[in-house]
Order: C-alpha cells, then sequence, then structure tokens
C-alpha cells in the first residue's frame, strides 16, 4: 500500500587551550534525544522552503503503534511543509525491498523506516548511501549500510518493568510463565525479551515457555494451548500489541486468575484497564507519535549538517490501573480516550 502526504602568532596558556577544545568538543556533540532533535523555528521554515520528499516504510500498519507512527510523522511533515510517501510492507520482506528501490529511484530526500528484516533490509540501505540518500530507522540497526541514526524505544527497561510488576502482584516464589512474541529479528525484540527473562529471573520465577507469531488468532491458539497445558501457570508476557490481545482473550476463556504484562499499551489494552475487571497488571507503552516526528526531524538535522548520535532512546511509559487517563493523554496526544466514545 502507497500514500502520498504533502504539506504545504599568540601564545596561549594551558588553560586557554583546555577551553577553546571544550568549546569545540560541544560544538561537535551529536544529537541523542528526541527533544535535541527539534528543529528551531528558523529550521523549520529552511526545510519548508526546500520542497523536500522523504518516504517512510512501515513493517506494517496492523496495530496502533504502528497507525500512530504513521499519524504523527503525516501531522509533522504538513506542519513542516514536506511531501511524505508512506509504504506499507505488511510484514513482507520482500515487499519492503521493493519499496525502499522504488524510493531511492525516485531520488527522495530521506528515508526512514521500520523494518520488517534488518538483514534484508541492509543491501537497500547500501543503495541509498551511494545515492548519498539519507536513512533513518526506527526499531534496529540494520545489517549493512550506514544509517545517520537508529531510534529505539526503551524496549529492554519497558520489558523489565512491567514484567517486574506482574511478578509482584503474583508474590509466589517459582511462578511459572510464558512469554508470548513476535518472530523479527531484530535487536529490539531480543531487547524486550531479555527484560522478561531478567524481571522473571530476578523474581525467582521460571519461564516454561516462548513462543511467537504475526497472526492474532495464532497467538490466541499458542496461549490457549499453553494455559491448557500447564495448570499451575501464572503469569504471561506478550511482548508486542497483538500478543497482548491473545493473551487476555485466552485468558478469559479460560476463566483461570493468570496475570498478564504486556510490551505495548494500546487500545484494547486501555479499554482493559479502564474497565476496572482486567488480568492485565502493567503494560509498557512506547510512543509512537514522538517518535514519527522526530524521525522527521532526525532527517532534517541531517540535511542541515547536524550530527545524530548513533542511538537515539525515547523513553516508554508504564500504563497500569492506576494512571492509564494520565498516560493516555502522553501516548496519544489529541486523541480523544476510547473509552470516552
Amino acid at each position: 500500500m502507497t500514500r502520498i502526504h504533502k504539506r504545504p602568532g599568540l601564545a596561549v596558556s594551558a588553560l586557554a587551550i583546555t577551553a577553546l577544545m571544550t568549546g569545540t568538543a560541544a560544538a561537535q556533540e551529536c544529537l541523542g534525544t528526541a527533544e535535541a532533535l527539534q528543529l528551531t523555528p528558523e529550521q523549520a521554515a529552511d526545510i519548508g522552503a526546500r520542497g523536500l520528499t522523504f518516504g517512510f516504510l512501515t513493517n506494517n500498519q496492523s496495530d496502533d503503534f504502528s497507525r500512530t507512527l504513521v499519524s504523527g510523522a503525516e501531522a509533522f511533515a504538513g506542519e513542516l511543509g514536506v511531501e511524505l510517501v508512506i509504504n506499507n510492507a505488511d510484514f513482507d520482506a520482500n515487499t519492503q525491498l521493493s519499496q525502499f528501490d522504488a524510493l531511492v529511484q525516485r531520488g527522495v530526500d530521506g528515508i526512514f523506516l521500520t523494518a520488517v528484516d534488518a538483514g534484508s533490509i541492509g543491501q537497500a540501505v547500501r543503495r541509498a548511501n551511494d545515492a548519498d540518500i539519507p536513512v533513518f530507522i526506527v526499531g534496529g540497526a540494520p545489517a549493512r549500510g550506514q544509517v545517520i541514526s537508529v531510534m529505539n524505544a526503551a524496549s529492554y527497561q519497558g520489558s523489565f518493568d512491567a514484567t517486574a510488576a506482574m511478578m509482584d502482584a503474583i508474590g509466589e516464589p517459582n511462578a511459572q510463565i510464558a512469554i508470548l512474541g513476535i518472530p523479527f529479528a531484530l535487536q529490539t525484540i531480543r531487547d524486550r525479551e531479555k527484560g522478561v527473562l531478567d524481571a522473571v529471573g530476578a523474581a525467582g520465577g521460571q519461564i516454561i515457555s516462548l513462543q511467537s507469531d504475526f497472526s492474532q488468532d495464532r497467538l490466541l491458539e499458542l496461549a490457549t494451548n499453553v494455559i491448557q497445558a500447564n495448570p499451575d501457570l501464572a503469569g504471561i508476557v506478550a511482548t508486542w500489541s497483538l500478543a497482548v490481545n491473545a493473551a487476555n482473550e485466552a485468558v478469559e476463556q479460560s476463566g483461570r486468575n493468570i496475570l498478564i504484562a504486556g510490551y505495548d499499551s494500546e487500545v484494547p489494552g486501555y479499554m482493559e484497564l479502564h474497565s476496572g475487571d482486567t488480568n492485565i497488571v502493567a503494560l509498557s507503552g512506547q510512543q509512537a507519535a514522538l517518535q514519527g516526528r522526530a524521525a522527521l526531524e532526525g532527517l532534517s538535522q541531517a540535511i542541515l549538517g547536524a550530527e545524530l548520535c548513533d542511538e537515539i532512546i525515547t523513553p516508554n511509559l508504564l500504563v497500569t490501573a492506576d494512571n492509564y487517563a494520565e498516560m493516555w493523554e502522553v501516548q496519544y496526544p489529541g486523541v480523544t480516550p476510547p473509552w470516552e466514545n
């Protein structure tokens, strides 16, 4: 799927030398946070006057994170006055490669993406490098090629915190925990899983299953099977949004008191927390709208000559039944909460 969105000879002291060197170093510091990437009004006007076109390659738009990442980028593209070409690979690595090559052939001014597969996308990134097109990636670094920066949510910490909250709520030694994940070959996914493993280990629990799939229906089947096969199962940690939905449905169908923690806080999860009757203890929320804007600002800063740090981390939100209303306003700014519709 492709959519196009357009908007409008003196001696000096050692102290002085040190000060000069320090000043130079400060001037050369890389931009390493979403806040640091923010364009000044003058920079924004400069970018808007250049008639730039950016390409956005998203690995899917089946979940709220991806849709919010797109909408955040679209909204800022309109504000900035650049053309944004959006492509959805729908979890197909070959489709994304074709879409990437089409953007390179078109000669866009910059590309940012969420990769389906970090290994296969590397060759396409190298073709963009050869064409002097800057590439900004959200999620995980490619196996080959050079990107101006990799932006990630706090994947490890987010998973650790949500899982730790669940383990505290379980409050039992040797608690049996299952993990329901996504089969992406990306470092950020491995970081999520490691966060879960470390939190469960720190609480003295044990992992009895780690399964993954792209389909919510298949994830529901996997969750149902692990519940039926393990009568002492105490908790499920889901490491992406559709797995959260599947885990919640499977637990509801089982009628058992199995607690849930998740990575990704999206509409179904928020509605569960709002209901006041849910097995979900905590969800780790990525700030997708912030990331969509920051990716465009990162490309813009690179075009203006700034240096970006190798990695830019955006903080996650820990969403619980006690703070979900407040966290919604932070995660989905300007969007009416679903429980008010």
